[in-house]
């Protein structure tokens, strides 16, 4: 039903025939474009389809990067060996990722746990500041654990890459670190911590310990003591040390 009308020719060659040709040309394309919208409509659940499984290809893809970054760095990575970990071509891969840069920031910040999931409500850090740094301690240590190899990874090269990519990998871990900031000012306007703490400079050394605790015990196992036994003296420490008179 999508034929196009019979165009009258004027005669082989002829301005009359070149414009008939044009037409039956045009009439062609837009019978092909004709076609898809009708299947569209008369399958309403298509489009969603097929951006579901255009985010399952994505999720594939950044798994495998994933484990390709932390097998070979990001230097030694490919873009082939990835699309083949991931079991599409490379088109495929450039077609969810436009450059290999935009491929390592999505791969790096994958998965990062929410903040309000990592420090949680802000009332209970007023009342219980020892209970809250110890959850909190626990839940990085155990995000950072879940992606070791890769943060291993990042640890080693992350200086060599792109500076766009390590400002938005920043920029991304901002707000964690923002949150975590504004709990401690909720614990010192309730009088738990000192006025003079720069909270920010306490917030990079508490991540930081509990970071470089990670890659040792993976690297070493946990010693003479469980990593638990790490954990809570990392919290009694850092309480110690920030807690008002």
């Amino acid at each position: 039903m999508f034929a196009p009308a019979p165009i009258r020719q004027t005669g082989s060659g002829g301005p009359g025939w070149r414009r008939g040709q044009e037409q039956q040309r045009k009439a062609c394309i837009q019978l092909q474009m004709q076609v898809p919208a009708c299947i569209a409509k008369s399958n309403p659940n298509s489009v969603q389809r097929t951006r579901s499984y255009g985010d399952l290809t994505r999720r594939r893809i950044l798994e495998a990067a994933e484990r390709v970054f932390s097998r070979d760095g990001f230097q030694g990575a490919t873009t082939r060996e990835i699309a083949r970990e991931a079991q599409v071509n490379e088109v495929t891969l450039f077609r969810h990722f436009r450059t290999r840069d935009e491929l390592v920031r999505e791969t790096i910040l994958y998965r990062t746990i929410a903040p309000e999931d990592l420090v949680g409500p802000k009332a209970p850090w007023q009342s219980d500041l020892a209970g809250q740094l110890e959850q909190y301690v626990r839940k990085y240590y155990t995000a950072l654990l879940d992606r070791e190899s890769l943060v291993r990874a990042v640890v080693g090269e992350g200086r060599l890459l792109p500076p766009a990519v390590r400002q938005a990998v920043l920029e991304k871990m901002a707000p964690m670190r923002a949150a975590l900031i504004e709990r401690l000012q909720a614990a010192k306007k309730a009088g738990c911590i000192r006025p003079n703490v720069d909270l920010g400079c306490a917030v990079d050394i508490l991540r930081d310990t509990v970071h470089t605790g990670m890659l040792r015990h993976t690297m070493y196992g946990p010693g003479d003591y469980s990593v638990d036994t790490y954990l809570r003296t990392v919290v009694a420490i850092f309480i110690q040390g920030v807690r008002k008179p």
